[in-house]
């Protein structure tokens, strides 16, 4: 076995890597700097703004009378700038790559940008151009010397931190094997109920706080935990069906469904009326969509990063499958 010392720089690969991905339309893969630098024929020939810090306002308490006092801070939008060069070994071959890579890099669908590093691996975010390139062509590069720079500046369209795959522990299928008793509703005459109890493990290897996203089976009652809390968050009773992602980010949609109904105006009436809801039970309700009939309970605590978090979740159907996954975001790309 080769020791790692004795292996070759570009297996080692040692320092920083970036590459783009191409958008859907042409998803090619450009090396751009680090391990096979310029292979498909672009690199980077100046230096990058924008890759490391995650970009933030501060936003300051001014008092009529005393010193301001800091409140929070609030995401921008994270912007990357360089300077790259487009070169091939003839005229033809460098109109050709030339055609490849702005196909793939446009201002309206985003490709990636990807930063690799042995210490944290491969990282991407989403990103466009944010204006035309304006670099001037000052002469036909097919007849000079087959090479061209350009200046341009990315964006990314909302989340500014750097991303992983998301880690995805093996999905939980209800067997009734554990159980535990909870109250159906919030009720003090609300009934007892036997529910499946399972446990999910789950690490958030990232640098900042991320929120679980979970997939609940239909039909049936559930439960899920707002982060390590202790606390549970009764799911709205589920259709035959009506099977839902919740997302427990609370700047995201709480919870949807596919079979989110349509509302009319019986289902109106019905909910309006206390005698009315009292004769036909949950009908008012199937008009509302599952966000809905959350009725405003949310989620409060994510799971703090470089940390492993034991989520429990609770089922009353026998086969009912719950899933979670937790997304992995990084606040810098080299460190």
């Amino acid at each position: 076995m080769t020791a790692w010392k004795d292996l070759p720089g570009y297996l080692r690969a040692a320092g920083m890597s970036n590459k783009w991905i191409g958008n859907e339309d042409r998803p090619d893969v450009w090396h751009l700097s680090g391990h096979n630098e310029g292979a498909e024929g672009v690199f980077i020939s100046g230096p990058i703004r924008g890759l490391v810090h995650r970009p933030f306002r501060s936003i300051w308490h001014e008092p009529a009378y005393g010193a301001p006092r800091f409140e929070r801070t609030v995401d921008e939008r994270r912007e990357i700038s360089t300077r790259i060069a487009i070169c091939s070994d003839s005229e033809f071959g460098w109109q050709d790559v030339e055609a490849k890579f702005w196909n793939g890099m446009t201002g309206d669908k985003p490709g990636c940008w990807c930063t690799f590093t042995r210490r944290t691996g491969e990282l991407w975010l989403p990103m466009q151009l944010v204006e035309a390139v304006q670099t001037e062509l000052s002469d036909d590069p097919g007849y000079q010397n087959y090479v061209q720079e350009w200046d341009i500046l990315l964006a990314t369209d909302g989340e500014p931190r750097w991303r992983m795959p998301d880690l995805q522990p093996p999905d939980w299928v209800n067997a009734m094997a554990t159980t535990t008793t909870i109250k159906d509703g919030d009720g003090l005459l609300a009934p007892t109920i036997t529910v499946g109890v399972g446990r999910f493990k789950v690490a958030n290897r990232g640098t900042a706080p991320s929120w679980p996203i979970y997939t609940v089976s239909a039909p049936g009652r559930c439960w899920l935990p707002d982060g390590t809390s202790g606390r549970m968050i009764a799911v709205p009773e589920l259709a035959a069906g009506e099977h839902i992602i919740v997302d427990t980010n609370p700047e995201n949609r709480i919870a949807i469904s596919a079979i989110d109904p349509v509302d009319d105006w019986t289902r109106q009436i019905v909910r309006n009326s206390e005698l009315l809801s009292w004769l036909f039970g949950q009908y008012g309700e199937s008009g509302l969509t599952v966000l809905e009939r959350f009725h405003g309970q949310g989620f409060t605590q994510p799971i703090a990063p470089g940390t492993v978090a034991t989520l429990p979740v609770y089922h009353d159907t026998d086969g009912a499958r719950v899933s979670v996954r937790l997304p992995q975001r990084y606040e810098r790309a080299i460190s």
